[in-house]
């Protein structure tokens, strides 16, 4: 029996070439390839931001504590991290606590703090790790940049950045930049190895507003550094 060439011709359109697979698969590879390769560098810029943001977060919560418990409240800057561009590790650390009064506290409570008059010994909300990867803060590729000097107020207060009661900063005036801001560094450093720079800085002023600022040298067409807006309290 002779079968029309129409229909032969019909029953061959119902599958896929070899050509045709081999180029859906070509596709698949790379759309797969550049996801991982978007992931690689997103995941790293997403932390050193959600660093920054907790910190923002944590000194806006210190001078909310030191106005409404009518003490003082400080950020101290523990450590830093002294190879930037070294993506094995990182270093990072700050505690955050109340004090015993509204000037010259000689005691601190570390977050959450306790109300007044009593005692408690939870700092889990208070000391911020970036390098621990056991506890709540760990930031993989994060670094806590060296912060500027900081003599804090008063004696025995260095590394300190302190609330008053009025929620402005009790730090003498040598403690602030130009611009009357005291910040603080997040790094990115899988980019600083890449020869890029994605950080994150934290800006406290005199009368304890804070901001965030992204620092991406490649957004900003080769300049050494750009400032973006990205949250403010």
């Amino acid at each position: 029996m002779i079968r029309h060439p129409r229909l032969l011709a019909r029953r061959n359109t119902g599958g896929f070439t070899l050509i045709e697979l081999m180029i859906v698969l070509a596709l698949v590879v790379i759309l797969s390839t550049a996801g991982i390769i978007i992931s690689r560098d997103a995941i790293p810029r997403y932390r050193t931001r959600s660093a920054a943001l907790t910190f923002a977060a944590k000194a806006h919560e210190c001078r909310a504590q030191a106005v409404r418990a009518n003490r003082e409240c400080m950020i101290w800057m523990k450590d830093y991290d002294s190879s930037l561009a070294d993506p094995a590790g990182n270093v990072g650390e700050y505690w955050v606590a109340v004090g015993d009064a509204s000037s010259g506290s000689t005691t601190w409570d570390y977050l959450p703090a306790e109300r007044e008059g009593s005692t408690g010994d939870d700092s889990s909300q208070g000391m911020v790790d970036l390098s621990d990867n056991t506890g709540n803060f760990y930031k993989r590729h994060v670094a806590l940049d060296q912060w500027p000097s900081l003599n804090g107020p008063g004696i025995g207060n260095s590394d300190r950045i302190v609330f008053s009661p009025k929620g402005w900063l009790s730090n003498p005036a040598a403690d602030f930049d130009g611009s009357g801001q005291i910040t603080v560094r997040f790094v990115n450093k899988i980019a600083r190895y890449q020869g890029r720079n994605e950080d994150y800085t934290v800006s406290i002023s005199r009368a304890g507003m804070v901001r965030v600022d992204s620092f991406a040298e490649n957004k900003y067409a080769g300049l050494s550094a750009g400032t973006e807006t990205t949250s403010g309290y």
